[in-house]
Order: structure tokens, then sequence, then C-alpha cells
């Protein structure tokens, strides 16, 4: 077995060592600007068995391992991961090795796009305890905040979210938590704004330019929203829509497809909690960086001489 899987190393890291070719895709006018959106829309998902062309069957049982094999093999896919610039994201950091080995070689036939550009996140975690592959080591069913945010926060994360799903940039006060809500296209296009709404804002109505501090969230940038489309596909379980969601993800108009498969479906709701838990996360690391932000004015940012 040693000699075996010496030889396997040896097939994974050749694989590591050689950078794929880069998909070819036709990017459409209106994606010219944003090449990484383009990319992530039109490269057509494969397992990671066809990226690699690595076969499945071509990695030993568990019980047919021992010593450090586990993890040197391990250490080997993760070097093709990195070459494909796809990122495992809530791995549990106390997951044994021989544990993530049987992870890692199970999903094989994981769906996963070679995005250069942007890189991939890629979630094997379901976030049900009773189904995810981590088993007794993950967290999924705990309910944390891992931001430890102060208290009174809390009671804004959700309409904060609702708002940048609205098309809202939200302005916060983090000490009078007082909010502004202002539609985005007002704030980037003014004219643009007044000429589709009939209203026009004037500049003395903006509460938050008299604050002195602020902390601003924006409507999520179309990148992020489509990562938390391709994130839901990932999780369902129902074979035939999850395909079907792939599918009009890498084509033409992924958005208002997404949308109208969904809300046809028996899931609407479960994408609607999905994406607010999403949202809502976000909120949460936005209001952590802003917490922990440096003053430019502190000691810390002296030089030491």
């Amino acid at each position: 077995m040693q000699r075996y899987i010496e030889q396997l190393i040896q097939d994974l890291e050749k694989v590591a060592n050689t950078t794929p070719i880069r998909p070819y895709i036709e990017v459409p006018p209106h994606l010219a600007d944003d090449i990484a959106t383009a990319e992530i829309a039109l490269t057509p998902y494969q397992t990671i068995e066809e990226l690699t062309g690595i076969k499945q069957e071509v990695f030993p049982q568990l019980i047919d391992l021992e010593g450090d094999q586990w993890q040197r093999v391990n250490d080997a896919i993760f070097k093709i991961f990195e070459t494909l610039h796809i990122d495992l994201v809530n791995l549990p950091p106390d997951i044994p090795p021989e544990e993530l080995y049987e992870v890692l070689t199970t999903h094989w036939d994981y769906p996963v796009q070679y995005l250069p550009s942007s890189g991939m996140d890629l979630e094997f975690c379901t976030g049900e305890p009773m189904t995810c592959p981590y088993g007794e080591y993950c967290d999924c069913g705990d309910d944390i905040d891992i931001y430890e945010l102060p208290e009174k926060f809390a009671d804004l994360i959700n309409p904060i979210a609702q708002a940048i799903d609205a098309g809202f940039i939200c302005y916060l006060n983090p000490e009078t938590m007082e909010m502004e809500e202002i539609p985005k296209l007002l704030m980037d296009d003014p004219q643009e704004f007044e000429m589709t709404t009939g209203f026009a804002l004037e500049e003395e109505e903006l509460n938050h330019e008299k604050w002195d501090t602020c902390y601003v969230f924006e409507p999520l940038d179309s990148s992020e929203s489509f990562e938390i489309m391709e994130r839901f596909a990932h999780r369902l379980e129902d074979e035939i829509l999850q395909k079907e969601l792939f599918y009009v993800l890498t084509h033409r108009k992924p958005f208002a497809n997404f949308k109208a498969l969904i809300d046809n479906s028996e899931y609407r709701e479960n994408w609607f909690i999905f994406k607010t838990n999403w949202l809502k996360d976000h909120v949460r690391s936005k209001i952590d960086v802003e917490i922990h932000k440096i003053p430019e004015n502190s000691d810390e940012n002296e030089l030491p001489f």
C-alpha cells in the first residue's frame, strides 16, 4: 500500500503543478467591465474528478490506510485546490486527518468551477447536523455569533440586511444608533433617479453627513449576489432542481432565471431564509470590521522611532 500511496501522491502533485487551461467564455457586452462575474456566470461546472482527470476510485478505502498516509494525501489534494483557486471554507479546525480524507475523497464527484479571476469557495457543510459530512466535528447546528458584537447592535442586524437587499445604502450612527436608508441609485446618479422617480433629494436632508461617525452598508455587488445563489444551489438535496439552477447560473440572465425557478418551486421559503441569514452575517462582519478598525490618529499608527 505504501508504494501505491507514493504513486498516488505523485499523480496528485503532477496535477497541482500543472496550470489548467483557462476556460474560454464569450463575455456579453453588459459584463465587459466585470470579467469576474462573467466568469462565474458562464464557466460550466465540472466535478473535481473531471477537472483533474483523476478518477475517484483511485483513492483507497479509509480502512486500508495507516500512519501519516491520510494526511499526505490530504496535503496533495489541497495543493490541487490551490492551483485551481478553490478555497475549502468552513473546514472544522479540529477534524482528524483520517476523517478529512473521507470527506475529501467521497466528495471527489462534487461540482466545481475553475475561476482564475475570482476563485471559488467550496463548501461541503450542509448546515444540518444530521447530514453534514463533517459529523460531530461541525458546529453547523450551533447558533453562534462568531463576531461577538455588542448587544446594542442586535436589533439592527435584520433591518440593515433587509435595507441593502432592497437596494438601499444604509447609514448607521454607532453612537446614537440612528439609521438612514437612501436608494443607491439616488446616491450614485441623482439625475437618473429624479428622471426615473420624479423625486430629488436636497443635500440638507442627508442626516448621515452631520454625524461624527458613520458605518455604511451598501447593496451587494453582482458577484456577491451570485455567490449566495451558487451556495444555495450547492446545498439543495433536490438533484433535479439543483441541476436546473446550475444550468441557469451558467447561461444568460442568471439572476432573473434563478429567481423565476425558485419562485415557482417548493423551496421559495428556504431560499428566503438562506439569503436573509447570509445577509445578516454579512452585516455582522461589516460591523465587526468597523469596531476593530484602528483610528487614523491612534498611537498604534505611529512609527516606532
